[in-house]
């Protein structure tokens, strides 16, 4: 057998650890400069992203059957996406500051910045959903 008659898989294993250990997205403003915040976010394919998706799944699925109704509410997809990636982020820093109140880092307190702000959210989604965010180099 010719030594070039495998595949070396190992850049996908190193693509899936830095996917675990995630990365640091540094936000802007809606004229495509830092705000000053950083959120930590790990991969789609991390064990953490793929749980959440699992929890979040449950969640809405329970949700639904409480309502008595397989129907999704009208606002599932965007409150289901905000509820996957604010169990995928992994810390913010520095503590954000609404209305004079600074707010500290928690699932909750993730859920709400990303709820109330669609500019932050996409483009955490954006790299969290993009295997390519990963990628060292």
């Amino acid at each position: 057998m010719a030594s070039e008659d495998f595949v070396d898989l190992s850049g996908l294993e190193s693509l899936i650890q830095s996917q675990e250990q995630g990365i640091e997205v540094d936000l802007l403003n809606e004229q495509g400069k830092p705000i000053g915040l950083k959120v930590g976010i790990v991969g789609p394919d991390s064990d953490r992203m793929q749980k959440a998706m699992r929890d979040v799944t449950a969640e809405f699925a329970k949700a639904a059957a409480d309502r008595a109704s397989l129907e999704p509410a009208a606002d599932d997809g965007d409150a289901r996406m905000i509820a996957i990636l604010a169990k995928a982020t992994t810390h913010w820093s520095p503590n954000p500051k609404i209305g004079g109140q600074v707010i500290p880092f928690s699932e909750e307190n993730v859920r709400n910045l990303y709820s109330k702000f669609r500019i932050i959210r996409e483009q955490v989604e954006i790299k969290a959903v993009r295997r390519s965010s990963f990628t060292k180099g």
